[in-house]
């Protein structure tokens, strides 16, 4: 695991505990009659992010769900085909959400996070940055997959 590795991790382990404490403490605070009124909307804002960051260490560790039930029955080179058809889908999938996130965030810009002062692009960002990092991981795994098969290939 590199650095940048290990610092998206415990990022995410900070928004899911800041998330739970955020909640809990707003549930408490409910309870005695003194609501935290942006407590819903910053948890809005962690979960959207901690979704987003999540997503893409699942993808470096190769956790995801995946269904092999046709495929395991293949041939490991087709098995390989079809995973690298897969790969470049998501590229493309990944790149669209980009380019559409990015569209997001520019859209309203005077648009507020529900009763906060803070601006929604802040949620918006989200979908573009975590949609690059996916795409970069991906990129990362189809190249140093495709190297592999050239030296397997090669010998």
């Amino acid at each position: 695991m590199n650095h940048l590795d290990k610092i998206e991790r415990i990022v995410c382990i900070g928004l899911l505990s800041a998330i739970v404490l955020l909640v809990f403490a707003a549930a408490v605070m409910r309870t005695v009659g003194l609501p935290i009124i942006w407590s819903v909307d910053i948890a809005q804002l962690l979960f959207a992010w901690l979704c987003m960051l999540g997503a893409n260490q699942t993808l470096k560790h190769a956790q995801h769900a995946t269904v092999d039930i046709a495929t395991q029955y293949l041939p490991a080179r087709w098995q390989r085909r079809l995973s690298g058809l897969a790969s470049l889908i998501m590229i493309g999938v990944l790149a669209v959400i980009v380019v559409y996130g990015i569209a997001l965030f520019n859209l309203n810009p005077q648009r507020t996070l529900g009763s906060t002062s803070l601006p929604y692009r802040y949620v918006a960002l989200a979908l573009p940055v975590g949609a690059g990092l996916m795409l970069l991981t991906l990129l990362e795994q189809s190249w140093l997959k495709w190297f592999s098969n050239k030296q397997r290939a090669a010998q």
